[in-house]
Order: structure tokens, then sequence, then C-alpha cells
């Protein structure tokens, strides 16, 4: 795999798994990471080096107002 193709796939995958880690509400997530918290780990992680979507259109949004929140 070159390294274009990895530009390419990883902000498809990222956006992907983000979204399927929103399914869960909050207080979800909280159990979860107190019952498995290599997974809660492992979960910031892949969020924290991806893109996420609705941090993603915050930005644009305020971006496109000038810097406006």
């Amino acid at each position: 795999m070159s390294i274009e193709h990895v530009a390419i796939a990883w902000p498809i995958v990222s956006a992907v798994l983000n979204v399927i880690l929103r399914t869960r509400t909050p207080e979800q997530w909280v159990e979860r990471c107190e019952k498995q918290p290599r997974l809660a780990a492992l979960t910031r992680l892949v969020r924290s080096v991806g893109l996420d979507p609705v941090k993603m259109v915050q930005a644009l949004g305020e971006l496109v107002a000038g810097g406006k929140s």
C-alpha cells in the first residue's frame, strides 16, 4: 500500500469509526470504560489520530464565520 492509498484510506476509515463510536450515549461509554479500560484507551487513540467529522464541521463553520464561535 503506497502513501497515497494511506492518505486516502485513513480519513475514510477514521470518519466511519467516529460515526460508529457516536452510536452510544456518554453514560454507556463511561460504563464500558470502567469495565474495559484498554478498549477505552484504544478508542481515545483512534479518535485522537483521525478525523472527527463533528468537530471538523464545527471548525469549518467557525472558519466561515470569521473565527467567531
